[in-house]
């Protein structure tokens, strides 16, 4: 097992409505396509809203992506595909796309140290 918390939580500090798409360590994609990492979004936090989200393999390393309804963004080096509605996606899976437009798009992802910190607040 990992080195970090068990849980990960995400406060909305900001003032505006914030959707934040996370990826953690999940052994259920390394045994699918051989790649351990699965990107999961979107929370949707409310002004002062606090939500947790389950660090099942209780890796120390926790990565997450936020967009608030005002266009600011928290991104990071780490890239990563999304798409608009909820979704979760294993990122070793390609995407087939059979009507010509595809859905997902590459963001990053800013790395959060689970074993010191046991979540994110946005802040202005």
């Amino acid at each position: 097992m990992g080195t970090g918390h068990s849980s990960v939580s995400f406060t909305n500090s900001y003032g505006k409505k914030i959707f934040v798409a996370y990826m953690r360590r999940d052994f259920s994609c390394q045994s699918e396509c051989g790649d351990m990492w699965d990107v999961l979004g979107w929370i949707n936090l409310d002004p002062g809203e606090t939500e947790s989200r389950d660090n099942p393999t209780t890796n120390r390393w926790f990565y997450y992506h936020a967009e608030a309804s005002d266009g600011a963004v928290w991104a990071g080096p780490f890239p990563a595909e999304v798409e608009q509605p909820k979704f979760e996606k294993c990122t070793c899976l390609g995407v087939i796309v059979n009507d010509g437009t595809n859905p997902w798009h590459t963001v990053g992802f800013r790395e959060l140290d689970n074993a010191t910190f046991g979540g994110v607040n946005f802040v202005p």
